[in-house]
């Protein structure tokens, strides 16, 4: 049978199988098949019926809908063993090629730089879905640990009371989960720990994801903290002075100089999207680093899923880009109000909304909160690390520059 053909089977045989699989119709070049695949693509769901899709095929092409027994004939080929993934892996190769050999051609006819750009960016999008899997086999990791031995490790410094207990820095093929209650400054700290990377190594790239903010509102924080212009004076830029002004668009040159730094707004809220930039963009440097702010406000495909089965998938997904491409997600999400109910107001695991994913999936886990009687000390609490100590980072933010800072005087007094 048609290779497109079957996996239509397996679909219509385990209806499950499509809220995980990266299929897309537009791929497919068998009529039936991609008909099939449109239907239950619009049927947004995993508990689809065959009759449903019937329905829906025939809302999409009336007189070449077929018939059901044909539908439930091609369901009755499905053997519920074959590598579902892999069969969609290779319909999509073939559809890239499809695109590129269509992108080299017009590249020899025309010569023209954008279209040459068109065709590596195809090129690209083919080296991404086209990587091998291991088949399991230890030799080539003992020749890669026997090597590592002798190498400094490969890890990126941040501020030294949380890389003292992550084992020197933040290190490659990790996710990790910054979690807070609002107002505590989870995306300020995150903003601080991409500067001290970008301050205290080399060869970094970073991509920041925001959900809620553009990106000047961003970038002013970062100014707002190396500047110490305070940050409230930007709502009202009428009230900062020609000094300040100054300041600050020097300052907004200078990280645009010296910052690989990239800023993706709510465009880019859907799961798919941030994992197609991601893997875009991993190899602008040799350390690559991902902050995206925050859990709670990715999307995915399938609008029927609830909140627990959003989070399974998003965190599943990032954790598998991290150690497929061997780079680092820094993942922002909320806690749940039960912190507040405490008299101590410190956060555990289990107050990490949606908790069962962002847990088990996260390498580390840092909690922020403030001091019930003083807010600008905040904790970041590594209170889960897969590789490392746990403990106590103290840190005290100065929200006027939205600023983080280490000062244990402070914390004693």
């Amino acid at each position: 049978m048609n290779e497109e053909l079957q996996l239509i089977a397996e679909l219509l045989n385990d209806t499950s199988i499509i809220s995980s699989l990266e299929i897309d119709s537009t791929w497919l070049t068998n009529k039936a098949a991609k008909k099939y695949l449109q239907a239950i693509e619009n049927l947004k769901g995993m508990n689809y019926t065959t009759e449903q899709v019937f329905k829906e095929v025939r809302s999409i092409d009336y007189f070449n809908a077929g018939t059901l027994e044909e539908i439930e004939l091609l369901k009755g080929n499905a053997t519920g063993e074959l590598d579902i993934e892999s069969i969609a892996n290779q319909i999509h190769l073939k559809y890239i090629d499809e695109l590129l050999a269509i992108a080299s051609q017009k590249y020899v006819g025309s010569r023209s730089q954008v279209d040459f750009e068109a065709m590596q960016q195809i090129a690209e999008r083919r080296a991404d879905i086209a990587i091998v899997k291991s088949d399991g086999n230890l030799q080539q990791a003992f020749v890669e640990f026997h090597k590592s031995l002798d190498e400094e490790a490969d890890v990126l410094e941040t501020y030294a009371s949380i890389d003292n207990l992550l084992g020197g820095g933040i290190s490659k093929g990790k996710l990790i989960v910054m979690a807070g209650r609002p107002a505590t400054g989870k995306t300020a700290l995150a903003l601080n720990i991409m500067e001290q990377i970008f301050e205290k190594n080399e060869d970094v790239a970073c991509d920041f994801f925001t959900f809620e903010m553009g990106q000047n509102e961003l970038i002013t924080r970062l100014i707002s903290k190396k500047t110490k212009i305070n940050s409230m004076l930007f709502l009202k830029r009428s009230s900062l002075s020609q000094e300040n002004k100054d300041k600050a668009r020097k300052c907004y040159m200078k990280m645009i100089r010296d910052y690989d730094m990239r800023i993706f707004t709510s465009e880019y809220s859907k799961l798919n999207d941030i994992k197609s930039a991601i893997k875009k963009n991993r190899n602008r440097k040799k350390n690559y680093l991902a902050f995206i702010d925050y859990a709670g406000l990715i999307t995915v495909n399938d609008s029927r899923k609830n909140e627990r089965q959003v989070m399974n998938e998003v965190t599943r997904e990032l954790k598998k880009l991290t150690t497929d491409y061997n780079i680092t997600i820094v993942l922002l999400a909320q806690l749940s109000r039960a912190v507040e109910s405490r008299n101590d107001r410190r956060p555990i695991l289990s107050d990490l909304k949606e908790s069962g994913s962002l847990e088990q999936d996260a390498n580390q886990v840092l909690l922020l909160s403030a001091d019930k009687d003083d807010s600008t000390k905040i904790t970041c609490d590594i209170a889960k690390n897969r590789e490392g100590m746990t403990g106590i980072a103290p840190f005290v933010f100065d929200k006027k520059y939205m600023d983080f800072s280490i000062d244990f005087d402070r914390w004693r007094g």
